[in-house]
């Protein structure tokens, strides 16, 4: 860059968290156009703002790069990163916008792994996993999940228990055919074998087994479920990030 002064840049793009600023900053980069993050959110990742808030990024680059960013930023609007928003900027999309978010979408932050979470109906522990990963690990791994039989939503009460521990969850309930082809370093069922058929990951990545009780099946009144769910995101909470250090 022309200037290593921050009050030399402009702000082009807000990002929520460091690694999402981590990945505009290194995309603009590959385009030729050098870029910086703002020094006020220097070391914020994903899970040290209250309630699941992600910090603001902000990528900078030199006056005479901005309005080439801008363009390249634009499809951004809407899409893949619905919570961002481009300073400044009120334009739709260009025609380029598919073309761009595939690119976007495939594109793999240096030295953060990926894992998939895999249970039956991708609803309550496989999501509860998910969003633990993704809150407190998200400096090291990227996480997803799925089951080969989904329920189609998010468990209510597995949204209840990890928003209690400061977690707020934008999940959605998949199907393992949406992950068809792609590759992790790590897969986890986390299905209780006791009772369930876990299913099986047919494409690449280490595959290991965490089996936890399903916390929907629990019978009793809301308070004995939500207990449940609870128990399962401690559980996770506590053993992930040691698992996961293995790997």
């Amino acid at each position: 860059m022309k200037s290593e002064n921050l009050d030399d840049l402009v702000g082009v793009y807000r990002a929520e968290g460091m690694l999402d600023g981590e990945m505009v900053k290194s995309f603009l980069e590959a385009q030729g156009i050098p870029a910086m993050l703002s020094q006020d959110t220097l070391g914020k990742i994903y899970g040290l703002t209250q309630l699941g808030g992600l910090g603001e990024t902000y990528v900078l680059v030199d006056p005479e790069n901005e309005d080439k960013a801008r363009e390249l930023l634009l499809a951004m609007e809407s899409g893949e990163f619905a919570n961002e928003r481009l300073l400044g900027v009120s334009d739709a999309p260009t025609e380029d916008s598919d073309a761009f978010l595939d690119e976007i979408a495939d594109y793999e932050l240096p030295g953060v792994k990926k894992v998939l979470f895999l249970c039956t109906g991708n609803s309550a522990r496989s999501q509860i996993a998910e969003a633990i990963v993704n809150f407190d690990l998200a400096d090291r791994w990227a996480a997803y999940s799925a089951g080969t039989n989904p329920a189609g939503y998010v468990h209510p009460l597995a949204l209840k228990a990890l928003e209690e521990v400061g977690i707020v969850h934008d999940g959605e309930s998949k199907n393992t055919d949406t992950f068809k082809g792609e590759d992790f370093d790590l897969v986890v069922t986390v299905c209780d074998n006791a009772r369930e058929t876990c299913p099986i990951w047919l494409a690449g990545g280490q595959k290991i087994h965490m089996g936890y009780p399903d916390p929907a099946a629990v019978e009793g009144d809301e308070q004995e479920k939500l207990k449940a769910f609870r128990e399962t995101v401690a559980g996770m909470r506590q053993q992930l990030p040691e698992v996961l250090g293995k790997y």
